[in-house]
């Protein structure tokens, strides 16, 4: 990927001195991020995404895998100078940190096929064991999802916090779990691994399913990042990558309706669920107010 001479210009004049720009990320999740077969190269959508947009600004990236729930920390701390972990744009994750949007995710249900589980919202989750990663948005949801289903009387969900997606699946296949919930590009693929065992009962977007990089609150890194992902997009690089990993629109499941396409427009989000502009975020303002709504898509036949 060559530099973009109108990127390399916003790049502070620290890091182009450096030549490169550590960036924290989490894995092994796949197709997100994980390991080649030697089990320490890492690979996948956001590393192949990540050296582009490090290549349009003229910096080789230098990752560092670290755990989830402590890249927020560590990015507070100085230890890195951003994070691309498929952080979903929050209004407390913007009290201390700044974001570069740069796709959508969402979330989603993953079973096994055949299992009669039938599920399609944290609300249809009680009484079930379900497997998350810790540190993530949808264990809020989770312990929110518990109050609802305690003052119906019914019986709670077990939530079982793993440290990441293999460790998810691993749990559901070996039956101490009866339902994952992960971000949608990770359940699709794990889905398409599975060999038929597993499926994608149902998926989901919400305000906050625009996924950022991460970078300390006021740094200058945002601009030449958000100017990166832009020229990636309009040269087409962009696409490509997703293409490569599926983490596009065109996966059974990805289609948005006409009422989330309004709502994820502003926050620079095309019809097709796919990004259409990189924007920075800085403020919670900027995110749309009831950003705890989920649009919920109906559940898939001939899954459950």
């Amino acid at each position: 990927m060559a530099p973009d001479p109108e990127v390399v210009r916003l790049v502070p004049a620290e890091l182009r001195a450096k030549g490169k720009v550590v960036l924290a990320t989490n894995g092994p999740n796949a197709p997100i991020v994980f390991f080649k077969e030697d089990n320490t190269t890492l690979t996948g959508y956001t590393i192949d995404l990540g050296n582009a947009i490090g290549a349009t600004m003229g910096l080789r990236v230098e990752w560092q895998n670290i755990s989830f729930d402590s890249i927020l920390p560590g990015l507070a701390a100085g230890r890195y100078d951003g994070a691309m972990s498929s952080f979903s744009i929050e209004q407390d994750r913007l009290a201390t940190a700044d974001f570069v949007s740069y796709y959508l995710s969402g979330g989603a249900f993953v079973i096994k096929r055949g299992s009669g589980i039938q599920v399609a919202s944290f609300g249809s989750l009680c009484g079930y064991r379900v497997a998350v990663k810790k540190g993530v948005s949808q264990v809020e949801a989770l312990v929110e999802a518990n109050t609802s289903c305690a003052s119906q009387g019914k019986q709670l969900i077990d939530v079982l916090q793993v440290p990441d997606s293999n460790a998810m699946v691993l749990t559901l296949q070996s039956g101490r779990a009866d339902v994952v919930v992960s971000d949608k590009p990770q359940a699709l693929y794990t889905e398409q691994q599975s060999n038929g065992q597993l499926c994608v009962s149902s998926v989901y977007e919400t305000s906050h399913s625009i996924a950022g990089i991460a970078v300390p609150k006021g740094s200058s890194l945002a601009t030449p990042l958000r100017a990166a992902v832009n020229s990636l997009l309009k040269s087409g690089a962009y696409n490509r990558i997703g293409a490569i990993w599926g983490t596009g629109s065109g996966q059974n499941g990805t289609t948005l309706s006409n009422q989330y396409r309004m709502l994820a427009a502003p926050l620079g989000v095309g019809p097709d669920g796919t990004l259409a502009e990189s924007k920075i975020f800085i403020d919670p303002k900027q995110l749309i107010q009831g950003d705890d709504t989920y649009y919920y898509q109906p559940i898939r036949e001939g899954c459950g």
